[in-house]
């Protein structure tokens, strides 16, 4: 817990805020005090999303969900007010340690744990399927192990299994690694409480080994393995892979139901010493740190437990989605443990890929097609080892994740942004950056006739690296978008971007399905000149108008107490990194030059890094220098992190156009120096705090 900052509130309804639990994209949890001293927890949403109409319904819905579930194994609901200005929701609150961190911090649980918390979980999804409800994100950071067992938190996307309304269309609400085949192809059966039981298995791997049943990659790659790779279920002792392999099966029906895992697994507790030692321990510094009044009786000291020399577990349940009863009419909620039963896949098929379209993910492609060249060498943006093993991405963009906007065109395979075709809007104040669009002189004339007459500059972009580009609510966001739109103003033109895999994007560009590409792509002589890193031919190459500088970036605890400021002071102290990125690889170099390595603590993914140093855990983490700079002014307020010390190695980014397009590359580069000159540039980099990697003015292949 923190202290509160001064824009943090002193009282919520009727509860007195007495520190920070934590926060992230959505809010912050603070911890509360009820006037008669009951402890809660209580979760608020960030005003700018307040204000979106969509996100109040959703949080409304989270709240209505989380109020009809009891019973020990979930975190009940002690007040909420989701249509208050600043929306928030109270739970009663227990000390507890999520499962990521426990397992991060003190290694993955013992087999009699496992068990123990398997049979708390089943009782929790018990409670939630007994309204109808699907949880539909159950993961390790959404379950609290405490002194009494785990607890299930966190309703956001639950929604009953007869409603899917607020599901966005082409949208996979979920966490990859975690989430069930079904939640990812969208042709598929429906989303039921079957899903839940498959991330249950992903807990019980997560759990007793340290790493999801789909090993550690980007969400896209762990999407592609979830659907069409058997779990990786080697680590496991012989009865958990049973148990976690009937839950990870493909198909829903074949999952057990939860009446069949619940006699297997047996029932929950006792829980006095379930808890390996160290996570035992600092369950009690977390207790005596928060002065909570439970803690001394929540700790009294009992008997050991005996723990099992094994694990007892009957035979696998025969009891399966099949098993089921059938749905009761449409008027009344879902019955039994899943809900309405799903549909049965097409016979023959254990798990059939799913047919191409701008919903699915497309399976990669071994090589490249005939005459399609590859992307010349990566970008900055994390590229893990597993990304290149999976293949290179050929033609349309396979795993590619179509996001569609509120209200958007299906049939037009893009999300658009900026105003109508041709259109030159007005911000309030009368002038127009850029000066007038249609005015002789103005970058609008060289843009190519056949731009001109559709009004429209399609933008290839992987849409899957904030804050440079990204989706949220169906839209697309972030300082390329930005960027974009005002450019779209000034050449009064609407720039609407398409999403694609990163390694199908210039081949895209070059094929003549993108206009242009804009998406946090480095500025290099191999991509100027065609050329893949080895040197080999690949195309004639692109043009590329550079518009920010971004390298590598330290950040550290808020007033930087350790006082590091550069690589060099990271010598014998511990640093996070997200594991199979550029930074990674850095380190790893800089461990060959100091006099004491640096004690690496390698995560799978960016939020991991970044809590890691705001819990004091590691002094450091090094990382991109956009999603550095953007996490450290946002995380938890913008208390907690701070960047520290210079850029290192900084490269441009660049929008990539055709060779051929001169016209088009002329008119950018024109145009991205008005809004340079005008001061609109700098204001969207101030809102995406990455201000630090701002250009004096636009230059064509600046990159070496």
């Amino acid at each position: 817990m923190r202290p509160l900052a001064k824009d943090d509130p002193q009282q919520i309804g009727p509860f007195r805020i007495i520190g920070l639990l934590g926060g992230g994209g959505m809010g912050r949890v603070y911890l509360g005090r009820a006037a008669n001293g009951r402890t809660v927890a209580v979760k608020t949403a960030r005003s700018e999303l307040a204000d979106d109409r969509h996100f109040r319904t959703r949080f409304a819905r989270e709240v209505a969900a989380a109020q009809q579930v009891g019973g020990p194994f979930v975190a009940p609901v002690v007040d909420a007010a989701p249509h208050d200005d600043m929306p928030w929701m109270a739970t009663d609150y227990v000390p507890g340690i999520s499962l990521t961190a426990a397992v991060q911090d003190c290694g993955p649980l013992p087999e009699h744990a496992v068990r123990l918390l398997t049979a708390g979980l089943l009782h929790a999804l018990t409670a939630v399927h007994a309204h109808g409800l699907v949880h539909r994100d159950l993961k390790p950071s959404n379950i609290l192990l405490t002194a009494g067992g785990p607890r299930v938190i966190d309703f956001g996307i639950a929604h009953s299994a007869a409603d899917t309304a607020l599901t966005m269309t082409g949208t996979a609400l979920g966490t990859p690694g975690f989430m069930a085949p079904e939640q990812l192809v969208m042709t598929g059966p429906d989303v039921t409480g079957a899903a839940d039981v498959f991330a249950l298995g992903g807990v019980i791997v997560f759990a007793a080994t340290g790493g999801g049943p789909y090993g550690n990659a980007e969400p896209q790659i762990l999407m592609y393995r979830t659907v069409h790779e058997e779990p990786r279920l080697d680590e496991l002792p012989q009865p958990l892979r049973e148990l976690a392999a009937a839950c990870l099966a493909k198909n829903p029906e074949r999952r057990p139901a939860l009446p069949a895992l619940m006699e297997r697994v047996g029932a929950p507790g006792p829980y006095g010493n379930w808890l390996p030692g160290p996570v035992a321990e600092e369950l009690r510094r977390l207790s005596a740190q928060l002065g909570d009044p439970r803690a001394q009786d929540t700790f009294t000291p009992r008997p050991p437990a005996q723990a099992p020399a094994a694990v007892a577990f009957d035979r696998l349940p025969t009891g399966t989605m099949a098993d089921l009863p059938a749905p009761p009419p449409p008027a009344t909620p879902p019955q039994g443990p899943y809900g309405t039963a799903p549909a049965a896949p097409p016979q023959g098929h254990h798990h059939p890929a799913p047919p191409a379209g701008p919903h699915d993910i497309t399976p990669p492609q071994p090589h490249n097609p005939p005459g399609r060249p590859t992307s010349p060498g990566p970008s900055r943006r994390r590229v893990l080892a597993a990304l290149s093993a999976a293949g290179a991405v050929a033609g349309g963009g396979a795993l590619a994740w179509t996001l569609w906007p509120d209200g958007g065109d299906r049939g037009s395979g893009a999300a658009h942004t900026g105003d109508k075709p041709g259109g030159t809007k007005k911000p309030s104040g009368g002038a127009q950056p850029g000066g007038n669009p249609s005015a002789p002189g103005t970058p609008s004339d060289r843009l190519p006739k056949d731009i001109r007459d559709k009004g429209t500059v399609t933008v290839g972009s992987d849409l899957s690296y904030p804050p440079m580009e990204f989706a949220t609510s169906g839209r697309t966001t972030g300082v390329d978008v930005d960027l974009a739109n005002a450019l779209g103003r000034a050449l009064g033109v609407r720039f609407t971007f398409e999403n694609a895999a990163f390694d199908a994007l210039l081949p895209g560009l070059n094929s003549g399905r993108f206009d242009l590409v804009m998406s946090a792509m480095i500025d290099n002589k191999n991509r100027q000149e065609g050329r893949t890193s080895d040197g080999t031919r690949t195309g004639d190459g692109v043009d590329l108008i550079d518009y920010l500088s971004a390298g590598l970036a330290l950040v550290v605890r808020k007033g930087n107490p350790a006082g590091i400021e550069k690589p060099q002071d990271l010598s014998g102290r511990t640093v996070a990194v997200q594991r199979g990125t550029l930074a990674h690889d850095f380190l790893d170099k800089l461990n060959r030059q100091l006099p004491a390595k640096v004690k690496l603590r390698p995560f799978d993914s960016s939020a991991q890094i970044y809590d890691d140093v705001a819990k004091n855990r590691s002094a450091a983490c090094l990382d991109d220098f956009p999603v550095a700079a953007h996490t450290a002014a946002t995380h938890t307020g913008g208390g907690a992190l701070q960047l520290t010390g210079e850029q290192l190695d900084p490269l441009p980014y660049g929008i990539a156009v055709a060779k051929t397009d001169t016209a088009l590359r002329d008119a950018l580069r024109e145009a991205l120096d008005r809004l340079i000159a005008s001061g609109e540039y700098t204001t969207i980099l101030k809102k995406w705090h990455v201000e630090g990697g701002a250009v004096k003015r636009a230059v064509i292949n600046g990159g070496q």
